[in-house]
């Protein structure tokens, strides 16, 4: 497969004119997983999550970092182990303790010799940023979105992984997190845009950032909650993405244009949607883990994105099976 692809696709995911046969793969009557991926074949979801991380992962990672490095192990190779790790929620050690017995994973990723922990660990540290932002935003691509509704909203994902007795001792009974800010298209839950940073932060903070990224996708109705509610917010969902916010107002607004006039606009049945975005939060969490164990913020940052994009891969399994 990676003979066949001249160029990467990510540079083209903004036209939505572009198919398959751009990219100089044919179809054949089928659906663009089915041909490519083959979801649904393994009645094991983990076997699924491993085949569609693979290969989201081949079209995206050079198969090498460097031209003088050992040719052992190729970039989607450690991707996708990296991706087990997250999705098992288990340690570098253990999931290499994992492969060592797992026959049908080792051969389709083509292991002819399992990578020692470490090898994964480095993997992880120079990955980039981009390079998960261009993952998913080819799945988003992969996975065409009609976004009559969005949603965001924020959380926190602790950054400490130390009991509550040894932190009490310690005099630091407030843990660090990070904030993970992610807005979503309601009716197939599918994360549209994401943003990490070292907590605490208000949500407000990447709001405007974030509603920005979704005028692509021409969303009729925005939903978030009361947190939002401030006259820019809601100025920048009007004027600069055309769409109507569905903010509920707090007490206490006295002013502002879009503010004083929300109460025409405001649907209860439309906003009951937004716990849809809580679902999504709750599943990354239960999924993926709440937690984060990276030393440093980077990693930090970084491995709550990983999270996001991979909780994407994850829905795209359910909602085409």
């Amino acid at each position: 497969m990676y003979a066949k692809i001249n160029y990467s696709p990510y540079y083209y995911l903004n036209s939505r004119h572009l198919n398959l046969l751009d990219f100089g793969l044919k179809i054949d009557g089928k659906t663009q997983e089915e041909k490519l991926f083959k979801i649904g074949q393994n009645q094991n979801r983990l076997l699924d999550f491993v085949e569609l991380t693979f290969n989201y992962a081949k079209w995206i990672f050079p198969k090498y970092s460097c031209d003088y490095s050992n040719h052992i192990y190729n970039q989607p190779q450690l991707f996708t182990i990296l991706a087990m790790k997250t999705y098992l929620k288990t340690t570098y050690r253990e999931i290499i303790e994992i492969l060592d017995v797992s026959d049908k994973i080792t051969k389709y990723l083509k292991l002819n010799k399992l990578p020692h922990y470490t090898t994964i660990q480095k993997f992880f540290v120079r990955m980039s940023d981009t390079k998960l932002k261009d993952l998913n935003n080819l799945i988003l691509f992969m996975h065409p979105i009609d976004c009559e509704l969005a949603a965001m909203d924020g959380t926190g994902h602790t950054s400490d992984y130390a009991d509550h007795y040894y932190a009490k001792i310690r005099g630091k009974c407030r843990k660090s997190y990070i904030k993970n800010h992610i807005a979503i298209d309601v009716n197939t839950r599918m994360i549209l845009n994401y943003a990490a940073n070292r907590g605490p932060k208000y949500d407000t903070q990447f709001a405007i950032p974030s509603i920005r990224q979704l005028k692509p996708y021409k969303p009729h109705y925005i939903l978030a909650d009361k947190a939002y509610d401030t006259e820019p917010i809601r100025k920048c969902i009007n004027e600069e993405v055309g769409a109507f916010d569905q903010i509920p107002l707090k007490t206490r607004a006295k002013t502002g244009h879009y503010r004083l006039n929300s109460a025409t606009i405001f649907w209860h049945d439309v906003y009951a949607r937004r716990m849809n975005v809580e679902s999504v939060i709750y599943v990354i969490k239960r999924r993926f883990n709440g937690g984060n164990y990276s030393r440093s913020t980077k990693l930090q940052n970084k491995e709550t994105k990983l999270k996001d994009v991979l909780y994407n891969i994850y829905r795209a399994i359910q909602i085409f099976k």
